[in-house]
């Protein structure tokens, strides 16, 4: 790391910070503005109506969550 190896190994020079930097900012900005546009893309219907189904199961109706069944537990030989 810190060399630039874009030329292959024969003149390979140490890169300044600034230098990356500025190779790398376009790649930032690139990668938030695809984020921004994932987040504020809305969510299809079918998605929303899955997620409501869901949440009706989980809930009885009063917004109180079902408790969760116990789980089981087992015992465990362990040899002394």
């Amino acid at each position: 790391m810190g060399k630039d190896h874009s030329g292959g190994d024969s003149g390979a020079k140490p890169l300044d910070a600034r230098a990356a930097r500025r190779r790398q900012d376009p790649i930032g900005r690139r990668l938030r503005q695809m984020y921004d546009d994932v987040v504020n893309e809305e969510v299809p219907d079918d998605f929303m109506s899955f997620l409501e189904k869901a949440d009706e199961r989980k809930s009885d109706g009063n917004g109180t969550d079902h408790e969760q069944p116990a789980l089981k537990q087992r015992s465990v030989k362990t040899e002394p």
